[in-house]
């Protein structure tokens, strides 16, 4: 049975889901579930320090998917620094297809993932890696790297560099506050390999602010 954790998030997803998922209700039990085992984790591992339902519900789970319409025709993602596997998780459940990895250098928390994925059902569909993101992104290919709270655009670019070759599209999860980062990377972006990037901006319910989506691609 369902916790009363994975319900409640469930309950305040499911009408809050992008229009055209199908399956809705099905899907809002999943990530329901995604919470529960997220926060079953975090008792033993430091993850994340949002553990209510309403926070799971936003600041987890429709944030990760305001990726969605810019996944639509990815057949692999890779998450770039996952730590309690978000987004990569919820985009896992969301999108049946791609093949997904979730990389991470902490080797604990890279543990821990590999058993979320598991306890999940998601496996090998989705696998857990110990890296660090940038060795990962020159080892292997992907088409899209996503990376939510890994560290400035100007440090994330220049870790990206040297495996820009390796994939196809890098959006970076960023806040209202980002027109300051990218003010400083603009003038290196040809040094580092990238064209100026597209710009997606989606509001979070309640107070949880709006969401801005830098996708950059290799040139």
């Amino acid at each position: 049975m369902p916790s009363t954790l994975a319900q409640a998030v469930a309950g305040l997803v499911e009408p809050r889901l992008p229009v055209g998922l199908p399956d809705r209700a099905r899907l809002a039990a999943d990530l329901g579930r995604f919470c529960e085992v997220l926060a079953a984790t975090n008792e033993q591992l430091n993850l994340t320090g949002i553990t209510d339902p309403e926070g799971m519900a936003v600041r987890h789970v429709l944030d990760s998917l305001t990726l969605l319409p810019l996944l639509q025709d990815a057949p692999s993602i890779m998450d770039f620094g996952s730590g309690g596997g978000v987004p990569g998780l919820p985009l896992a459940l969301a999108l049946p297809g791609p093949q997904v990895t979730l990389v991470e250098s902490r080797e604990r928390k890279a543990a821990a993932l590999d058993r979320m994925v598991r306890e999940l059902g998601l496996f090998p569909r989705v696998r857990a890696e110990h890296a660090r993101g940038e060795v990962w992104l020159a080892e292997n290919r992907v088409h899209t790297v996503v990376v939510r709270a890994v560290g400035d655009t100007a440090e994330l670019l220049e870790r990206a560099r040297k495996g820009r070759k390796n994939f196809s599209q890098l959006i970076l999860m960023k806040g209202p506050s980002v027109d300051e980062e990218l003010a400083v990377v603009e003038p290196r972006l040809k040094r580092l390999g990238f064209a100026p990037p597209e710009r997606h901006e989606a509001e979070l319910p309640g107070d949880a602010g709006r969401r801005v989506l830098l996708v950059f691609r290799p040139v």
